[in-house]
């Protein structure tokens, strides 16, 4: 599983990206410190020694043993910034400016106040990969959480082997050396072409946000898609560009991708070590790479594969199901991985594939949406502005209090969303260029079963971090304070 891991941390790192429209990167959450202990960088005091004056020294004047000793030269400024060092809640408000911030008391009792804190709350906003949390929730509810994705191997008159794709988000590099132990097993000796039916996603099916680079986190989307859509391979400084391991062969798709991209040769050469790049040609060239692989992972169990692969056309009525592979593992384990790196090929993989179970096949963006708008009904949620399900494209729009009511029905399962390093936050983040976003539910103690949801949406120009300092200010207040005296703005 190494290889998976790397793969997720590359899609995460690569987001990171200062100039692109970048999903989240996924960096550990600092919300430990209390209001006040944010340190700055101290003010530079008035240097001390011996006088460039030539000449005997004039003796210093003896102070007093009741005066305190005083040094002006060397005052220094407050180790506490000018926002921390406002009284609540002027301090968040300071720090968010025009953006919102919501946190909710979805357990409040009667007389009660349920809005702990409010700026901005019905103001729409670029979420950035918090809506992961939105598309993750109508899955769940659209799917149910053990629900498993497939994979059909069908064997056809002329000895073709077919593969029908039905959206996998998790087909990584060690699921096919699996799969193809299991063909081998079922008695395949013998192929012509491999061939991939991708008919259950519209053809050529791309989310709004696609950038077309070849980072991994602009992967295309696809019926079949293995490695999420990318190509990964290692430089090694004496033997060049070599496999990954031994279930990721060096395809044709990845020779070529990496010959493109400086491979190990001419003046663009790489640095020695791991290489992912994103398939960014079209959603076929990336089916054609996945079943390149499995062509030559089969020739190396000894099934005599002559012929070529290729993306397009359907399934022969007349063709023979030789195995149907279930993902290993379920979709609420995958939505604790999407959530964890943040990745955006896995969130659409859902997406596409929750609206051609429920509307029918081929899963295109306008049937994910109508299964999430179905799930907000279902809820009474107020309805958002989605164009897909990752949070990649600028064209989404939400608000904080649509958001909280989100927050609210997937509470029972916000353990699938990481937490901070003492447990007591669960958070999902969201960074594009001049976006920072942050949603998820605080902990209280004495209350496992009731925490408060929060949500913070930034859109504009905000120092690096500042979601964690509103987010750091929230909890010191609400667990550490007074009490829950509630914010207005």
């Amino acid at each position: 599983m190494k290889l998976l891991t790397a793969a997720l941390l590359a899609a995460a790192l690569f987001a990171g990206a200062p100039a692109a429209p970048a999903a989240d990167t996924a960096a550990p959450l600092k919300v430990t410190l209390k209001a006040g202990q944010t340190q700055v960088p101290d003010g530079l005091s008035a240097q001390s020694g011996r006088s460039s004056r030539k000449g005997k020294r004039k003796p210093a004047a003896r102070r007093s043993s009741k005066s305190p000793r005083k040094s002006p030269g060397r005052a220094r400024k407050s180790r506490i910034p000018a926002a921390e060092r406002l009284p609540w809640p002027d301090n968040v408000k300071a720090l968010a400016g025009q953006g919102a911030v919501l946190v909710v008391d979805h357990h409040a009792g009667r007389g009660e106040p349920s809005e702990l804190f409010s700026l901005n709350p019905d103001r729409d906003y670029v979420p950035a990969s918090v809506l992961k949390l939105v598309t993750s929730a109508a899955a769940l509810a659209a799917l149910g959480p053990g629900y498993r994705f497939r994979t059909g191997f069908y064997l056809d008159e002329n000895g073709d082997l077919w593969i029908k794709g039905y959206g996998d988000p998790y087909l990584v590099s060690e699921e096919i050396c699996l799969l193809a132990d299991q063909l081998k097993l079922k008695g395949l000796s013998n192929v012509r072409d491999i061939r991939v039916d991708d008919s259950f996603f519209e053809e050529g099916v791309v989310g709004d946000g696609v950038t077309f680079t070849n980072n991994p986190y602009d992967a295309y989307n696809s019926a079949f898609g293995v490695n999420f859509n990318t190509v990964s391979y290692l430089i090694d400084r004496k033997a060049g560009m070599v496999e990954s391991n031994a279930c990721t062969p060096l395809t044709p798709t990845a020779m070529e991708i990496a010959r493109r991209n400086g491979g190990s040769s001419g003046k663009r050469k790489r640095k020695a070590g791991a290489v992912y790049l994103n398939i960014s040609d079209s959603p076929r060239a990336a089916e054609t790479n996945g079943a390149e692989i499995l062509r030559e992972l089969l020739i190396r169990r000894g099934v005599n594969v002559t012929g070529a692969v290729s993306a397009g056309g359907e399934v022969p009525a007349s063709a023979r199901l030789l195995y149907e592979h279930l993902s290993t593992k379920n979709l609420q384990e995958m939505i604790r991985e999407l959530l964890k790196y943040s990745n955006n090929f896995m969130t659409n993989q859902i997406f596409l594939t929750m609206g051609a179970e429920v509307y029918g096949p081929p899963g295109d963006f306008g049937k994910g949406r109508d299964v999430v708008m179905d799930f907000l009904r279902k809820y009474r949620l107020p309805e958002l502005t989605l164009v897909e399900g990752s949070g990649l494209s600028r064209n989404n729009r939400l608000t904080a209090r649509q958001l909280s009511e989100v927050l609210r029905v997937l509470e029972p399962a916000r353990t699938l969303i990481k937490s901070d390093t003492d447990g007591t936050v669960y958070y999902k983040t969201g960074t594009m260029t001049d976006i920072q976003t942050l949603a998820g539910y605080i902990e209280r103690p004495g209350r496992p079963d009731e925490p408060l949801s929060f949500v913070i949406l930034l859109n504009g120009k905000y120092e690096p971090g500042t979601r964690e300092r509103i987010l750091s200010a929230l909890k010191s207040h609400l667990l550490e304070g007074d009490g829950p005296e509630t914010g207005r703005g």
